[in-house]
């Protein structure tokens, strides 16, 4: 019986069968983003992740060579779901309260306890990692100029007009990256979600003008 038992454990925790790939790569995602945010990234060891997913460290490994590798993973899939749970892009509005809702939808995304959590944890391991903080900063920066696209009305993202990026960015730049870098060194997030209304609208006015002059002011059926 204790041979048997033993053979079922190592079962469970070998190479998973293709059908179930990806809620084995699910499993160890979940898992390690409860570790990193619990125990930091210096504390978090790719073993402690097999022994706490109930994988094998072979499948593990063959996935995730470094640990670098698995918290890139990490922090791409903690920035891609805020994303997916942003509040559609409203229509019907003028590009005024597009920009509006778009800019407040993005601070409460950004002031998210765990993407604060891991804005800090990769600012913390810059000087180790560097690619990899940058890397984050490129995914979070790149999507939410995209979400701002979106609010711009650009009919095609792939191929928007680039004087419209570059609006897109600054608008990022000014909007959302100083309320979501105060959050990570400390600002209490109920103070800036307070002030994320009024933060935005000032931006608004801001570059108002900038957008006026690109012409992208079109009628919204």
């Amino acid at each position: 019986m204790p041979a048997a038992g033993h053979e079922k454990s190592y079962r469970r925790r070998g190479r998973p069968p293709a059908s179930q790939a990806g809620q084995f790569d699910e499993r160890i995602l979940q898992v390690a983003t409860s570790l990193f945010l619990d125990r930091g990234f210096g504390r978090t060891t790719l073993d402690l992740v097999a022994q706490h997913a109930e994988v094998g460290k072979s499948s593990l490994y063959a996935r995730y060579p470094s640990k670098g590798d698995l918290f890139a993973a990490v922090v791409t899939r903690s920035i891609q779901t805020m994303f997916d749970h942003l509040a559609p892009v409203p229509e019907g509005l003028k590009l005024g309260q597009r920009l509006q809702a778009v800019g407040e939808a993005l601070i409460e995304g950004m002031l998210h306890p765990r993407c604060v959590a891991f804005m800090r944890i990769t600012a913390a391991e810059a000087d180790n990692f560097p690619d990899l903080a940058l890397t984050a900063y490129r995914v979070s920066f790149d999507g939410a100029v995209f979400y701002v696209l979106k609010g711009l009305g650009a009919a095609n993202l792939n191929a928007a007009d680039p004087r419209l990026i570059t609006l897109a960015q600054r608008f990022v730049e000014v909007v959302v990256q100083p309320l979501s870098f105060q959050a990570a060194f400390g600002v209490d997030a109920a103070l800036l979600r307070l002030r994320a209304s009024q933060c935005v609208h000032d931006a608004v006015e801001l570059l108002q003008e900038r957008f006026a002059m690109t012409n992208w002011e079109q009628p919204r059926t």
